[in-house]
């Protein structure tokens, strides 16, 4: 199919899939994501019907663990978001300001993401706090130790204090990593990354015919065994690095 015809096909399907996003939610969606309920059946499905329309497949590697955990996760892509909540109905953490946003902020509050502010300690202290309760409440949370997306090749810098969250709740921690395999390596289209603008690489997700997104879902850490955040967090990202910085790469994507 040529590109333009393809873009424009799964663009439609996207409008429609977006208004009955927002009329499921008014409906059945309360913001808690309990694994099991109808409103984690249907995030799981939603998410998973647009990785469809995006013509993006996945390749799920490990378990899941199911008591309510705190994922940990490396991040490449804005895909990643509905590309894990495919699999798992979960809770992610979101830049506070997109909460006003129309629509696209309704929507997401309405599917219970987090609201969290940057820049501050006390603002640290209130985002832990919120994961806590989550967790505590039964549910799972996602988080991006590295604060932004990374070209999937290597790893950025990870981030500590968000962890300390599983810390005080008592609850595990998986570690998950994200790649978007190609035959020659990283798919070119897949990191958002640099000048990547948001509407030109969701016109190149739509435009492929090749892309995957594989999961990797691995052992889970016992926060109990751990000195404390910092170390929980080089544990959890030395066994992200372990998938992510030995797939091979191509040399001229």
């Amino acid at each position: 199919m040529p590109r333009k015809i393809k873009i424009a096909w799964r663009f439609g399907q996207l409008i429609l899939h977006l208004i009955s996003g927002i009329l499921l939610a008014a409906i059945f969606l309360p913001r808690k994501m309990a694994s099991g309920s109808i409103s984690a059946r249907l995030s799981t499905w939603w998410h998973y019907r647009l990785c469809k329309i995006f013509g993006v497949q996945h390749l799920k590697h490990g378990d899941i663990n199911l008591t309510p955990t705190l994922f940990v996760a490396n991040h490449i892509s804005w895909f990643d978001i509905p590309a894990i909540g495919a699999v798992i109905p979960l809770h992610f953490l979101a830049k506070d300001e997109i909460a006003s946003w129309p629509v696209i902020g309704w929507l997401a509050n309405k599917t219970g993401t987090l609201f969290i502010r940057r820049g501050s300690k006390d603002a640290a202290r209130q985002s832990i706090e919120t994961i806590r309760k989550v967790l505590q409440d039964g549910s799972h949370v996602l988080v991006f130790p590295e604060g932004t997306t990374c070209d999937g090749v290597k790893l950025g810098y990870f981030h500590s204090r968000l962890l300390q969250a599983a810390i005080d709740a008592n609850v595990a921690v998986q570690p998950l990593a994200i790649t978007y395999p190609h035959a020659d390596g990283i798919h070119p289209h897949s990191p958002y990354v640099g000048d990547v603008q948001m509407f030109d690489s969701a016109l190149n997700f739509m435009a492929s015919d090749d892309m995957t997104v594989s999961l990797h879902f691995l052992p889970v850490l016992d926060p109990g065994q751990f000195a404390g955040r910092d170390a929980l967090t080089d544990a959890a990202k030395k066994i992200i690095a372990s998938i992510v910085e030995n797939q091979p790469v191509a040399l001229d994507p």
